[in-house]
C-alpha cells in the first residue's frame, strides 16, 4: 500500500514514471521484481532525508519569499506611481 500523497512523492512519482517505460523494456526482469510502489515512497522518504536536497528546498524557500516581496513591493510602486500621476 501506498504512504499518503505529498508534493514530494508526486514529485518522485512523476520522474520515475517518465523514467520507468524505457528503463522497464531495457531491464524487463528487475522491472517486473521492482514494487514500484515502494520504489517511489522510499526514494521520496530518502530524498527528504538528504542534507543537500534539504539545504536546496530552504534555499528555494527563501528565493520564493523574495519574488513575493519583489511583486508585493512592485505593486506598491506602481500604485503610488498611479497616484502620483493623476
Amino acid at each position: 500500500m501506498s504512504k499518503p500523497a505529498t508534493p514530494l512523492r508526486e514529485l518522485v512519482e512523476g520522474a520515475i514514471d517518465r523514467q520507468w517505460i524505457v528503463w522497464s523494456r531495457d531491464h524487463p526482469h528487475l522491472a517486473r521484481a521492482i514494487d514500484r510502489t515502494r520504489l517511489i515512497d522510499t526514494t521520496a522518504e530518502r530524498l527528504a532525508e538528504d542534507p543537500d536536497f534539504r539545504a536546496a528546498m530552504h534555499d528555494a524557500d527563501l528565493d520564493e519569499r523574495r519574488l513575493v516581496e519583489a511583486a508585493r513591493l512592485l505593486a506598491w510602486a506602481e500604485g503610488w506611481i498611479k497616484r502620483a500621476l493623476r
